[in-house]
């Protein structure tokens, strides 16, 4: 069938059951049942606020015969001992005859309702009519589909008519045999003209009229260009939400409806956009985009040129050409304003502002000045604006974003959960999908209090309970920080297995892709130097090499990667360097609080390590109270390491020991096992300190070594244990020369060569395991 452009046979079934309906055939037990079934799948359902986004939001216009036979069997009709699926089909073969067909559109006007304008008198047509007859009004939704209908098939060319009569008669035929009194009706064939005048299969004529039915694939899908609009519409709306790509079942089948069809929609283009941008293939998403505007120009949809320039804006900032992204956006600004578009302009501002938060180097380089001076101007610039409008999602998004603001410049956490829970509250009363940001910000938020357990429920909750519903940018980023979560207590292998766990199809877009290439590459570059695996952390720090267009933080935990690959190795040099370039880099663009914390903490440790602690005293007691201003808690529990170790450095053992007193019971609830076991190596070594201070020669000071030396030994114990889990090979190996040079300064050699023997059989076992990775 040649595509027409809104009948279909499963419209004329359709219209068969509204007949039915309306005279009254139906119980009133059936009424709610068959009203629903022929208005999902005749009217374009619209999402409300006032109730739930249905599951699925395009209805299939191919369903087939089979969907009648599931809703109508189970009801009872006004006769007895037949269903309403009886009466449907009785109906369905009373249309024996392509006059039968006309006849039924052309009684499909008695089903509307009357009006002054019509030319017969609507009193006497009523006394015709039976007493329980319905009649639709003109307006209502059925009244509606079937003026359409009628007027549609009005417009059909003779041809065409022939077609769509030849495909109702092809989407009929399953129904054939169904029943005994169905076969009665159907034993006159297709057309009952045809048995009339003794044509049967194989005589000439009727080889001209009906022969090519049995070439025809039954299962063949029908669509009209009205039911192409609503599914382009649909994947839009998907490939927008979700963010992803079209999946390859659903390509295949678009291209076998469009592609034979001969249809040029300009909807079709869009989607090739959106999937080509999504894949990585610039060239073919700037054509698609060209052509389908070049279709809007010339039709009446030349007000939404804006949107053009909005996603060559977005297009371009994926692409990592700033400049030409900054002067398309202005462009859309520009003409949002005139055209008076006010929810494209409030987005091209929240996306400016988006862009100039993530990239600001970048913004920078490219012109950018800023929206409206500071950040916190602009984005209570944007909730007015969206309050102004009503754009809820636009709100809500915005509130969310000022709890990130709050949290990235340090200011007050229940500031930050007071925009959190307004951002809440107005998505669950205007049932906005939001929920993955959502949930992923307050995980954000309670990592940085150190409390992990909630951190990873809330990652659980989005991927176990929301994960059909989210942004699949927000389903890979709560996979990914699971992951991080997992290596943090030396799961390696259960974190790489969680990125495996993400859908396939989510490698087929580029951005998604890279990002889980760089979580995969910094958690195994993270495994490879605590194992001192020097040679597979070379090449994964050649493979990792971020550019203009990555995500901000996975460059961050690139580079702080980087540094610590270079102290372990002990060129102290480039990481100084390295971290003196991190540091200005975040300043000059006003970063997140956490990573610039995080390089000066990174400076303190390497002066340590280097043998100059006191030059790290100020730069991490500096980090120390920044991080308890901001409630950075691991970051602050990390500062009292370094603060301890210092001290440790410089004698004051008592002092480091009650600072890491007091922090290593609320370090045991945050799960960083590598944190926990270098705040129990400087508690060691602030006891073995203590020892070496006390007198040996008084029965007191005696015990008091010992204690010390007891309790030394047990925090290395503890210490070699953690570094054991998280894999830290150096580490664990040196907290095992701790106990041998314990044993030796007790003059018990034995067990001094006891523990260097196990210090190189650990180490050797260590580097082992590294070359039976490799292979």
């Amino acid at each position: 069938m040649a595509t027409s452009r809104y009948l279909t046979p499963q419209k004329i079934s359709l219209l068969v059951l509204v007949k039915l309906y309306c005279n009254s055939a139906l119980p009133s037990s059936a009424t709610i049942p068959i009203l629903s079934f022929i208005l999902s799948h005749s009217i374009t359902p619209h999402p409300s606020p006032a109730r739930a986004r249905p599951a699925r939001g395009f209805q299939d216009g191919t369903f087939s015969i089979r969907a009648f036979e599931d809703v109508l069997q189970a009801q009872a009709s006004s006769m007895p001992g037949r269903t309403l699926l009886d009466v449907f089909l009785k109906h369905m073969w009373e249309v024996n005859s392509f006059d039968a067909l006309h006849n039924l559109f052309t009684d499909l006007g008695g089903l509307l309702a009357r009006t002054r304008d019509d030319p017969e008198d609507g009193a006497a047509a009523d006394e015709e009519q039976p007493p329980d007859r319905i009649f639709l009004s003109r307006t209502s939704p059925l009244g509606t589909f079937v003026r359409r209908a009628r007027l549609e098939f009005t417009r059909l060319q003779f041809d065409d008519a022939i077609k769509l009569w030849s495909a109702f008669i092809i989407y009929r035929a399953p129904t054939a045999q169904w029943t005994k009194r169905i076969a009665g009706l159907a034993s006159a064939g297709v057309d009952i003209n045809a048995a009339e005048m003794g044509l049967e299969p194989g005589s000439r004529l009727y080889e001209v009229a009906y022969g090519h039915l049995e070439e025809e694939d039954p299962n063949k899908e029908t669509l009209s260009i009205d039911d192409f609009d609503r599914l382009l519409e649909f994947q839009l709306d998907q490939l927008q939400r979700l963010g992803s790509r079209i999946p390859d079942e659903m390509r295949v089948r678009l291209r076998n409806m469009l592609g034979p069809s001969g249809l040029v929609l300009r909807q079709s283009h869009l989607v090739k956009f959106f999937d080509a941008w999504k894949g990585g293939d610039y060239t073919s998403a700037f054509d698609s985009l060209h052509r389908y505007y070049d279709y809007a120009l010339q039709s009446r949809d030349k007000i939404h040129y804006q949107y053009a320039l909005l996603h060559m804006a977005i297009l371009q900032a994926d692409f990592g050409c700033f400049g030409e992204a900054i002067a398309a956006i202005n462009e859309t600004i520009a003409t949002a304003r005139e055209n008076q578009d006010m929810a494209c302009l409030n987005f091209s501002l929240s996306w400016l502002n988006h862009m100039s938060k993530a990239y600001p180097r970048q913004m920078k380089g490219a012109g950018y000045m800023g929206m409206l001076g500071s950040e916190r101007d602009g984005l209570i610039f944007l909730k007015q604006k969206a309050r102004e409008a009503k754009m809820h999602n636009l709100l809500s998004a915005t509130l969310l974003n000022e709890a990130k603001l709050s949290l990235a410049t340090g200011e007050s956490v229940p500031r930050a959960l007071e925009h959190m829970f307004q951002s809440s509250h107005l998505t669950i009363r205007e049932n906005i999908n939001n929920h993955g940001g959502w949930m992923l910000l307050h995980s954000t938020l309670y990592s940085r209090l150190g409390l992990s357990h909630l951190s990873s429920a809330y990652c659980d909750l989005l991927l176990h309970c929301y994960g059909a519903t989210t942004s699949t940018d927000d389903h890979i980023r709560a996979y990914c920080r699971s992951a991080f979560a997992a290596i943090q207590t030396g799961r390696y292998d259960e974190g790489l297995a969680l990125l495996e766990k993400i859908d396939a199809s989510a490698h087929r877009t580029l951005k998604f892709h890279q990002y889980i290439y760089y979580c995969t590459g910094i958690i195994n570059l993270k495994r490879a130097i605590r194992r001192t695996d020097w040679t597979a952390c070379s090449h994964l720090l050649s493979s990792l090499k971020p550019d203009a267009s990555t995500d901000p933080e996975l460059a961050f935990l690139i580079n702080e990667s980087r540094i610590d690959y270079l102290t372990a190795r002990g060129l102290f040099s480039e990481a100084f360097d390295a971290i003196e370039d991190q540091a200005a880099i975040l300043k000059e663009d006003s970063a997140d609080i956490l990573h610039r914390i995080g390089m000066l903490l990174a400076k303190a440790t390497l002066f340590c390590r280097v043998g100059k602690p006191e030059r790290g005293f100020s730069v991490a007691l500096r980090a120390a109270s920044v991080a308890f201003k901001a409630r950075l808690m691991p970051s602050l529990w990390t500062a009292m390491g370094v603060l301890a170790t210092i001290l440790n450095a410089l004698g004051e053992f008592e002092g480091a020991r009650r600072v890491l007193g007091s922090v290593v019971p609320q370090a045991l609830e945050h799960s960083d096992n590598n944190l926990i076991a270098s705040l129990y190596s400087a508690l060691s070594d602030s006891y073995i300190g203590l020892a070496g201070l006390d007198d040996p020669s008084s029965s007191s000071g005696a015990r008091s070594r010992a204690t010390n030396v007891s309790r030394a030994e047990l925090y290395i114990d503890r210490a070699r244990d953690y570094y054991k889990r998280t894999e830290d090979l150096s580490a664990e190996c040196e907290q095992i020369m701790k106990k041998a040079l314990l044993a030796k300064l007790r003059g018990d050699e034995k067990l001094a060569e006891e523990w260097a023997q196990n210090h190189n059989r650990v180490w050797e076992e260590g580097r082992l395991r590294v070359v039976d990775g490799e292979e």
